[in-house]
């Protein structure tokens, strides 16, 4: 979604090109998910499956773990296209540095603010009864296991 106008301006934070208020941040990536919304129930009405990176829930925990409020920030998204399932890939933070060592955006060059990112992921998803996909075995194993969780998730619609 960085290819759309408020998506550049997104990216250009990500690189520390920009610094605007952390409000106007999340404000961005709301409105980043709202420039494609239309596609998005589109595309649903055709029947077709949208499978979204860092949707809603990512706006939820990065923000959290930026001192945000939960409850403004849902409120941003509220209206949005409601995801049918959402899984979250749980790689501890240690190792997605061993993973991707270089071309870090300024989020993942902070370990301590992405320790708080994962530890909200969790308990978010334990709220809202998220599927917790284990990262930390290598990333075929991990492949594998969101196929099964996707194919386990299409069996019980």
């Amino acid at each position: 979604m960085y290819r759309t106008p408020l998506g550049r301006r997104l990216k250009a934070y990500l690189a520390g090109k920009e610094r605007p208020d952390l409000r106007v941040v999340h404000l961005l990536y709301a409105a980043n998910k709202w420039e494609v919304a239309a596609k998005i129930n589109e595309q649903r009405a055709r029947g077709t499956v949208v499978i979204a990176n860092r949707y809603t829930p990512s706006n939820l925990a990065y923000g959290a773990a930026h001192g945000l409020p939960l409850n403004w920030l849902t409120t941003l998204e509220a209206d949005l296209p409601k995801p049918n399932r959402i899984f979250i890939l749980d790689v501890p933070v240690k190792i997605s540095f061993g993973r991707k060592i270089q071309q870090r955006d300024i989020h993942e060059e902070d370990a301590t603010y992405l320790k708080r990112v994962r530890r909200i992921y969790l308990r978010l998803a334990k709220k809202h009864n998220w599927t917790v996909i284990n990262g930390k075995s290598s990333p075929l194993m991990a492949h594998s296991k969101i196929w099964k969780a996707l194919e386990k998730s299409f069996k019980t619609e």
